[in-house]
């Protein structure tokens, strides 16, 4: 082979890796910035702060609390069983004794083993708001000493029931409140991830209006000086006044500083979206405008309806009603007298030998009714009895306030929301017609036919009109979210909002 031919054709390929390694430079770069770069549409918004923004995740936490307290109660309800033990107690002491032979006190030294072990059960009867309970039990005693002697000591098998207050069933009023307050939690999950969900919706579109100013502040620098470039022709042939140059060249600038304003707005915006949606904040952000829900309209009584169903306020109130009159009931049983029982019923034997202690068993029996009835406590229990009776009317008032600014608050959302759809169109319209009149406006100060303050009124009414219509859409939105937030109802999809699975 030609020496110089193969040294052309080394130096070709040393040139096509070159190109590739510089080729796959600029994709990898490309790549990069693609995955830095995110579109997010307002429901992309939603979702991503209802299922990873630091607030949904607290809220979730918090319920799990109390999903885990519910747990924790239900399983009270079933026999609880449990082993009680003491492997190994031994001791050494002095004891003082009576010796008869010698008529006299007398210290001795004792010592002795022990150990025991015991299972017991017990169940809730909620009818009547006591238990029963069982055990069986078996321990064992060694003395050491002159009379050292060991001993086992049985308790087969023992039940009884036990009673507290007769006439107050608290296990009635858990099962009543417990499951109220699982659903209360439920409600509040939902409520709080609304919550967020607003929260993302006014950090969406307060970076639509960073957005926006950033796009409308570089177009007007731009529109600034070219007008302004104009403006020094004019001048030169005396068509525009010092005066009116001067002010040309004051807006140039004065564009020049809102944009550099709105840029760093912009940045704050766009780290602020990010970090609640739990994104990097360097990631550059391109929204998504929405425009209205097509054909909602909310009917305000069927809000209501829902709001009664769905609000957490609701059973809130009615948990702590419940409470107030559980609170009641049992000071008006402490008022007068309580009464306890207790009746346990098994055998037991004792013996120097395993097998002989669980031989010719002995029955064990007791029954105790305690009895407390207060005879001079100056009105303490009568007072406790009348406080938990203003607390009940109290819980019951706070109930129908509750009920009726809830409702007030639900009646006044459906017809804000309503009207935010007309605001919405009016809005696009003054935008259209701002912009055409700014776009007639500049062509005429081109053409010489319009002075500044023309020009720049109709530049200050089209950069409001554009604001105001980004403005009624965001209002739109968080009048719909707040809405669902009351109610816990999506209307598109006509369904109850949860996030706990059924």
């Amino acid at each position: 082979m030609n020496p110089n031919m193969a040294a052309t054709n080394g130096w070709k390929w040393r040139m096509l890796f070159c190109i590739s390694i510089i080729i796959n430079c600029q994709l990898s770069i490309v790549n990069y910035a693609q995955a830095q770069r995110v579109v997010l549409d307002i429901e992309r918004t939603v979702q991503l702060a209802t299922d990873s923004s630091y607030s949904a995740q607290k809220h979730r936490s918090q319920y799990d609390i109390s999903r885990f307290q519910y747990l924790s109660w239900q399983a009270s309800r079933k026999p609880q069983f449990s082993l009680e033990s003491t492997p190994v107690m031994y001791e050494r002491y002095m004891t003082q004794r009576y010796i008869s032979d010698t008529d006299r006190d007398e210290y001795r030294v004792q010592r002795y083993l022990y150990s025991d072990a015991g299972i017991s059960a017990t169940q809730k009867f909620e009818p009547l708001g006591g238990s029963f309970y069982g055990a069986s039990q078996l321990g064992y005693l060694r003395t050491f000493g002159d009379g050292s002697q060991r001993q086992f000591m049985t308790v087969p098998l023992s039940f009884g029931y036990r009673q507290e207050l007769l006439f107050y069933n608290g296990l009635k009023w858990d099962c009543e409140i417990e499951p109220l307050k699982l659903t209360r939690a439920e409600k509040e999950l939902a409520y709080g991830i609304e919550t967020a969900a607003s929260e993302a919706v006014e950090l969406f579109f307060g970076l639509a209006l960073a957005q926006s100013s950033v796009r409308m502040s570089e177009e007007y620098l731009a529109a600034c000086d070219t007008i302004y470039a104009i403006g020094e022709r004019r001048f030169k042939i005396a068509s525009i006044s010092k005066a009116e140059l001067s002010m040309l060249e004051l807006e140039k600038t004065n564009a020049g500083i809102t944009l550099t304003n709105a840029r760093i707005a912009h940045t704050r915006a766009v780290q602020e979206l990010a970090t609640y949606l739990g994104m990097d904040p360097a990631m550059e952000i391109e929204l998504v405008i929405p425009s209205v829900i097509p054909n909602l309209i909310i009917d305000a009584t069927e809000a209501v309806e829902q709001a009664r169903e769905n609000n957490p306020h609701y059973i809130e109130m009615q948990q702590a009603v419940a409470e107030a009159r559980r609170d009641a009931a049992r000071a008006q049983v402490e008022k007068n007298f309580s009464v306890g029982l207790d009746v346990r019923v098994g055998f037991n034997q004792a013996s120097s030998r395993f097998v002989d202690a669980y031989r010719n068993l002995l029955s064990q029996d007791m029954a105790t009714v305690t009895l407390n009835v207060p005879l001079v406590d100056w009105g303490r229990r009568k007072n406790i009895y009348q406080a938990a009776l203003s607390k009940l009317e109290m819980a019951e008032q706070t109930e129908r306030e509750s009920a009726s600014n809830t409702e007030v608050a639900v009646r006044l959302a459906a017809g804000e929301f309503n009207e935010r759809q007309s605001i919405v169109a009016s809005a696009s319209e003054a935008l259209s017609i701002a912009e055409e009149a700014y776009t007639q406006t500049l062509g005429r100060f081109i053409r010489a036919q319009a002075d500044v303050y023309e020009l720049l009124l109709a530049q200050s009414h089209w950069q409001t009109a554009n604001q105001n219509q980004i403005a009624s859409l965001q209002n739109y939105w968080l009048s719909y979210y707040q809405l669902r937030r009351l109610t816990l109802f999506d209307y598109r999809l006509r369904q109850p909002i949860r996030y706990v699975s059924q």
